[in-house]
């Protein structure tokens, strides 16, 4: 029997033995309390927890070697786990914060109450370190409430669908944004909530998302919001039906409504003039390119262009002030409109252009019948702040049928057609004829030739003598530019002129004349002195005449080529310098520093100056031909000669009269006091080389009669004997 229960024991102590083993190295720390909560046996895992020796933990106080907190408060002696399992005699769990020196642990304590025989209660406890979890699943708590707080403030909503198009689940930005809440959106089906225009487009794009998991789709819509109004909504679709844990079609969605606000405005804007509002020349284009495509598919339509162009428009602007003149434009923009009919397009061009389309006409008449509604709109005055205004339009049009090739030819032939009507005297209009594109075509190359005539000194100077009434001696020359054209022989000033101003070559032709007229008379005073010296008068450009450094090119010509400035004459017509008045008497009064003498011409053609002409330091008048050929059958313009001469005389100034052709012109005009005169009764203008024949036979004028234009110039120069004055430079 000893033997038998010795074996029995040494069993029992060898099974203790792996079972202690065993206890030692499993994960969870084991500790075994008596009733007074002094540790009878604990594992090596419970001994590392509290960093004690074998020996330090027997029969120690578990309170003292596991001090327990619960958020972040130590748990008080009556309430341990200890206590609660020996007086409640229940068993149980709990997590509990564990601070062992610098390290927070998290341990899930799990304890059980265990009766022996001799009537004491023990406890068991079993600890697991959860620290690890704890923090996984703090920062999984903390990644989770940062992707909530981003999808509840997110700018875009995010919703999940059925493949139905159920609503399944709606992030809180729907009611922020569309005004629905998200319990309001659940169970909806989405799609009864887009605009019918859209929905088809909607669902074919959610359609392919359903059949393409490895893509995401995108579309746009108008949604619905909660006012009835339409907001413009761009979602990108994702098929994540395969993901458990969405197990629906996501939609993350965020609302355009502006950017297509901004696009609208942004493609109005470019194709719309800001002022008025109107299509702009870009719009228009495109509208008259369809009109042509159009008239070439269909041989029965017919179109027309008006081109419309105010009229001294510049001189308004100019006058009143840009505010006034937007004014002005925005009230015309007004009156035009409704002399269309639906589906005309009327556009803004530029600056003081309109341009207007006419669709689906029947022929010429119909765009002229729109033309004359314009003239009748324009005519009535306008009222622009305390200021009325009157104005005119010249309107070009060309009609367009299955013969038109290109939009832009039309538009070049409706503005040659205005270009016309203005040159035949405005507030008119002209229809587009084949000669007026070759006469434009014609002009163009003559303003090509005319930047390269300087260079190539086509250019010449015809002189027409200026004589004295009173004694019937040569006072000097006035000098007037000639264009000998290598092709085309000799070209009118009527024909250059005008685009010499026009393209800004008057300037350098004007220098040009400047000089080349100051060397010519300088050889003449050398050749024939004479007291006076002999003058020369020198027409001066309006472009010219608004050069801010006039004053210095004309003393460096007279400082190069030495001519006395006492024998320089300037001549200005009335209208330049009544173009800014103030600004004139300044320019007038540097020239007339430096001894120049100032003439104006032409004058009586030109609006009133009378109210500014003593203070204009002028020396002497130019009378218009136009006058000097009515005073043999008109006494009223006999009078107004003589008025226009009293009225130089009592300011102190000379006159000269411009085109005497006859006798009795002549008599009268001396009769009148008129000091000067020149014209074809004396000669036409004429070169240099019978200019000085003059000069060397020392004509008097009065005495010798009327030379012969035939003998006076070379045949190649008479058919220019006729040319009016405004043909001079």
């Amino acid at each position: 029997m000893t033997g038998n229960l010795d074996n029995l024991l040494s069993q029992l102590r060898t099974t203790l033995g792996k079972m202690e083993v065993a206890l030692g190295v499993i994960g969870e720390a084991i500790a075994w309390t008596d009733s007074e909560g002094k540790i009878q046996w604990s594992n090596a895992t419970f001994d590392r927890l509290v960093e004690r020796q074998r020996f330090q933990v027997l029969a120690a106080d578990i309170l003292e070697l596991l001090p327990l907190q619960q958020q972040g408060r130590t748990i008080a002696r009556e309430v341990h786990p200890l206590n609660r399992v020996l007086n409640e005699q229940k068993d149980g769990s709990d997590i509990y914060e564990y601070k062992q020196g610098d390290r927070q642990l998290f341990l899930e304590i799990s304890w059980a109450c265990v009766q022996f025989k001799q009537q004491q209660t023990s406890a068991v406890f079993v600890i697991h370190d959860i620290t690890k979890r704890k923090r996984t699943e703090e920062l999984l708590a903390i990644a989770e409430a940062k992707f909530r707080s981003l999808i509840q403030n997110s700018s875009d909503m995010i919703c999940i669908l059925e493949p139905d198009g159920v609503m399944q689940y709606s992030s809180p930005s729907h009611e922020r944004i569309l005004g629905y809440s998200p319990s309001y959106l659940m169970g909806k089906n989405a799609f009864d909530f887009i605009h019918p225009e859209d929905v088809n487009s909607a669902l074919h794009v959610f359609t392919q998302a359903m059949q393409d998991t490895s893509n995401t789709w995108s579309v746009e819509f108008r949604f619905r919001h909660q006012d009835g109004s339409w907001r413009y909504l761009e979602s990108t679709v994702s098929n994540l039906l395969a993901d458990p844990s969405v197990r629906g079609m996501a939609i993350n969605t965020r609302d355009i409504t502006e950017r297509k606000r901004v696009e609208a405005q942004l493609l109005h804007n470019a194709f719309h003039d800001p002022l008025t509002g109107l299509p702009n020349r870009a719009l228009l284009m495109d509208r008259l390119r369809r009109a042509v495509e159009h008239a070439k598919r269909h041989e029965n339509y017919q179109f027309a262009v008006l081109f419309i162009d105010l009229d001294r428009f510049k001189v308004i602007n100019d006058s009143l002030g840009h505010t006034l003149g937007d004014q002005l434009l925005l009230e015309i923009a007004s009156r035009l409109k409704p002399c269309l009919r639906p589906g005309d397009t009327l556009a803004r061009f530029s600056g003081d252009e309109f341009t207007i389309l006419l669709e689906g006409i029947k022929d010429t008449n119909d765009a002229m019948q729109v033309a004359d509604r314009i003239q009748a709109q324009l005519r009535p005055s306008f009222e622009l702040g305390r200021q009325e205004i009157f104005t005119t339009a010249s309107i070009g049009i060309v009609v367009g049928d299955t013969e038109c090739d290109r939009a832009e030819d039309i538009l070049r032939h409706a503005d040659i057609a205005m270009y016309r009507a203005k040159a035949l005297g405005k507030a008119r209009c002209e229809v587009f004829k084949v000669n007026m594109h070759n006469r434009a075509i014609a002009l163009l190359q003559l303003e090509t030739d005319l930047h390269l005539a300087i260079e190539r000194e086509e250019f010449c100077l015809y002189y027409q003598p200026i004589v004295s009434l009173t004694t019937g001696w040569l006072n000097g020359f006035e000098a007037l530019i000639r264009w000998r054209h290598p092709q085309k022989g000799l070209i009118s000033p009527v024909d250059f002129i005008p685009i010499a101003e026009e393209t800004g070559a008057i300037i350098p032709i004007g220098n040009w004349v400047l000089r080349q007229a100051a060397e010519q008379i300088c050889q003449w005073q050398k050749q024939f002195p004479s007291h006076p010296p002999l003058s020369i008068s020198i027409n001066i450009s309006a472009k010219q005449f608004a050069q801010p450094d006039l004053s210095y090119q004309i003393s460096q010509v007279l400082q190069e080529t030495g001519l006395d400035p006492n024998s320089l004459k300037l001549e200005l017509t009335e209208s330049i310098l009544m173009e800014n008045a103030e600004c004139s008497v300044a320019i007038l009064e540097q020239i007339k520093a430096m001894n120049i003498q100032l003439y104006m011409d032409d004058f009586g053609t030109g609006y009133s100056s009378l109210s500014y002409l003593h203070r204009f330091p002028i020396e002497r008048l130019k009378i218009d031909r136009s006058f000097i050929n009515l005073m043999e059958l008109d006494n009223e313009t006999s009078a107004i000669v003589q008025t226009i001469i009293t009225l130089a005389h009592n300011l102190g100034m000379q006159v000269t009269a411009e085109g005497i052709e006859k006798v009795e012109q002549l008599h009268k005009l001396k009769k009148l006091g008129c000091e000067y005169g020149q014209g074809y009764f004396f000669s036409p203008p004429v070169d240099a080389t019978v200019a000085e024949t003059f000069l060397f036979n020392k004509r008097n004028w009065l005495s010798s009669g009327r030379i012969d234009p035939a003998i006076a110039m070379p045949k190649t120069a008479q058919n220019l004997c006729k040319l009016p004055k405004s043909s001079y430079l």
